[in-house]
């Protein structure tokens, strides 16, 4: 197997649609309430996102903090919900995400984080995963956000809301698993 001294760059099509294009219900919805903070604060603060406002999805919830700017920026898990945990193996609040994830799937993630970050406006994604040996697990889909953090009060955090349809699972999608590509969509309004 070769290994790569440096992950191999991503060139994806990111697409643009509304909040109706989201696939998933529970992502919608989400998309819809940020939005509503939105009309309110501009891109919302952290103290505008209440967890009780949505508490089934609390286990699929992370807080991702930017460090630095980019090309040198990274990623930290603030906050990692027990559905997150589980499906991880592992604790990752206070870890940095370079450091959790194998080198290309990260590169992926950066790419997603950078593109929420720049627009100032939710992301919808959808990808295979994979695990260390490169075989196919599932689907997992997210919805990240842009959040304003830090004392600067710069667009400095991402909320985030991820699931995964694992393969053997029977789900909402039955689709060809050796077909998909992965997805990124901004959405740029309700």
């Amino acid at each position: 197997m070769k290994r790569f001294a440096s992950a191999p760059r991503i060139s994806l099509d990111i697409g643009r649609d509304g909040v109706a294009s989201i696939p998933d219900a529970r992502l919608r919805t989400l998309a819809e309430y940020w939005f509503a903070r939105r009309r309110v604060y501009g891109i919302p603060p952290r103290s505008a996102i209440d967890p009780l406002d949505f508490p089934a999805l609390l286990p699929n919830i992370l807080l991702i903090e930017r460090i630095g700017t980019p090309p040198d920026e990274r990623y930290r898990f603030r906050l990692v919900g027990t559905g997150v945990v589980a499906h991880a193996g592992r604790e990752l609040t206070g870890r940095h995400v370079d450091e959790a994830l194998p080198a290309t799937y990260y590169d992926y993630v950066r790419l997603l984080n950078r593109t929420t970050l720049e627009h100032g406006l939710p992301v919808y994604s959808a990808s295979l995963y994979h695990d260390e040996g490169n075989f196919v697990n599932g689907l997992t889909y997210r919805l990240l956000m842009p959040l304003l953090g830090g004392p600067e009060g710069r667009t400095a955090m991402l909320f985030v809301c991820q699931f995964w349809q694992r393969r053997e699972d029977i789900g909402a999608w039955t689709g060809d698993w050796q077909s998909v590509a992965p997805e990124i969509r901004v959405i740029s309004g309700p």
